[in-house]
């Protein structure tokens, strides 16, 4: 267990309130006045620590929300890629938290280039993927969506069906990780709060490797 690089807060009641404020402004205000804080926090600690276990630079980007004109986002984040520029081509790792509960997950969202091939790639080895993320990590489809499902409910078919519809679909998403319900992560310290991601995060270098060998090939 390493050293934690950077002091990081923990979470709030107030935290979570502020993905409930009415309206797009307002929402965002909260957001960047209480939440993009901590998520600069959580950096500090995470963009080397990932760096070290994956063997490349990676790169810290925080949710702008910025294609929002209307509806105010149920959730934000701060990502991790290894292009400076952006993370939503790229697998990628995310931090971050609905009103009901935190999260921290690896995947590809909808404009990942190279996801149909990962998709291929998770479905041809659900088994083996299945055999090595814990049962009670979660599976996303949809990362503007609080809904998942258990590893331990989808069973390697289940996953193989997910990788299929990732290849398959052009709008599809798959992201796995950890989640935590609000008043856990209340709870939790801060430092608690880092061990738990860095929990979630260690098995799924395994995924990233392989998808990045996708991307290289």
């Amino acid at each position: 267990m390493g050293k934690v690089r950077a002091v990081f807060a923990g979470w709030t009641a107030e935290d979570f309130d502020a993905m409930t404020e009415p309206g797009l402004g307002p929402r965002m205000e909260q957001i960047r006045a209480r939440i993009q804080p901590k998520f600069i926090q959580l950096a500090e600690h995470f963009e080397p620590w990932l760096a070290e276990k994956l063997g490349v630079p990676m790169h810290t980007h925080v949710a702008k929300h910025a294609r929002r004109t209307v509806h105010p986002p149920e959730s934000t984040w701060v990502a991790f890629s290894s292009d400076p520029r952006g993370y939503k081509k790229h697998p990628h790792f995310q931090i971050g938290l609905f009103a009901t509960h935190v999260f921290a997950v690896f995947g590809y969202i909808d404009e990942g280039v190279d996801k149909a091939a990962f998709g291929a790639r998770v479905s041809a080895e659900s088994e083996d993927i299945f055999a090595m993320l814990p049962g009670d990590f979660a599976v996303i489809e949809d990362h503007t969506s609080p809904h998942f499902k258990f590893v331990r409910d989808l069973g390697a078919d289940g996953l193989r069906r997910v990788g299929e519809r990732l290849s398959a679909v052009k709008k599809a998403e798959m992201l796995v990780g950890r989640t935590m319900l609000r008043d856990d992560a209340v709870r939790m310290t801060g430092e608690a709060f880092v061990r738990w991601v860095e929990a979630a995060f260690t098995p799924a270098c395994a995924l990233y490797k392989t998808a990045r060998s996708i991307a290289q090939d």
